[in-house]
């Protein structure tokens, strides 16, 4: 018996020692991060773990400058590293800008353009019209525009509400050609793609040109079921995706974190095998966010 107590209180001694140590020293030395699926510890390891916090923003922590002719453009996400960002959202290495641009009620831009980058821009809320090379076409959401380079294009809001519009900015490399019109698409005119990822439900844009991008990249409209939960799944890479919240407020697990993405909030998954995203419809709203997936890592 006196064997078997000492054995029970050094075990006792020993467990109160490991719990002692958790607290006041390092969590552990393991070279995994928390979120591996073989990790010995299902502790968070914040010397290891990726800090996800460096790769969500939303367009209000950024200041207001003027560009492309009169837009109000804030940052979302900006060129930086993608595995280590300098600071928050400098993520971006494949493309030069992705943002949020506004035009004021009852203004218009003036005519701008560019022999050296073209831009894709999905209307966010508001309506208005944009006119390029002797075209014109009504926009309101649901829709985006692409203005290929060398293209002069000019935005008129006649409306009382501001005209957003989520802006991704692409430089083109030498001997690109681009479009020589530009491109209006709707992806309220497609037809859903459904159970990617378990809850996604996708539709891309139906385009009456189809645009042309120097990058190998895609957009697409995707949405979630009332209370459902997308597939938790990670990218290496030469994978740039990213989803901006247009529509609803949801849950978006990432890494070993939670956090509320809001509209005009958007995240790019680290390149690195490492962090798994997923966005959760937690309510009875409907949810709707932008995809981006400029897939270097399965280019040709």
């Amino acid at each position: 018996m006196k064997k078997i107590a000492g054995i029970a209180a050094g075990v006792a001694l020993a467990a109160l020692a490991f719990a002692l140590g958790q607290v006041g020293g390092k969590l552990t030395t393991e070279p995994d991060p928390s979120f591996a699926e073989d990790a010995v510890s299902n502790h968070r390891h914040p010397e290891v773990d990726t800090d996800v916090g460096l790769f969500i923003n939303h367009w209000r922590n950024s200041l207001p400058v003027e560009g492309h002719g009169g837009f109000i453009e804030r940052d979302i996400l900006t060129p930086g590293d993608p595995l280590r960002p300098p600071k928050r959202g400098a993520v971006l290495k494949y493309i030069k800008a992705y943002k949020r641009a506004a035009l004021e009620p009852r203004c218009t831009t003036q005519s701008f353009k560019s022999d050296k980058e073209q831009v894709f821009l999905c209307v966010f809320s508001g309506a208005g019209r944009v006119e390029a090379g002797g075209q014109s076409a009504a926009i309101e959401p649901g829709m985006a525009v692409v203005l290929p380079a060398g293209l002069a294009y000019r935005f008129f809001n006649p409306n009382e509400d501001n005209l957003e519009l989520i802006m991704v900015v692409e430089e083109i490399p030498a001997g690109f050609a681009p479009n020589a019109r530009m491109s209006v698409g709707d992806y309220r005119k497609t037809l859903p793609s459904v159970g990617m990822h378990w809850a996604h439900i996708g539709r891309g844009f139906a385009w009456d040109t189809p645009p042309k991008f120097a990058n190998p990249m895609g957009f697409a409209a995707v949405s979630i079921d009332k209370f459902d939960i997308a597939q938790p799944h990670v990218h290496g890479p030469g994978c740039e995706e990213i989803w901006c919240q247009l529509q609803g407020t949801s849950l978006l697990l990432f890494g070993n974190r939670l956090f509320r993405q809001e509209p005009g909030e958007a995240f790019l998954i680290p390149p690195n095998r490492k962090v798994p995203h997923s966005s959760i419809n937690p309510g009875d709203g409907p949810m709707l966010w932008l995809y981006m997936g400029n897939r270097h890592d399965q280019a040709r």
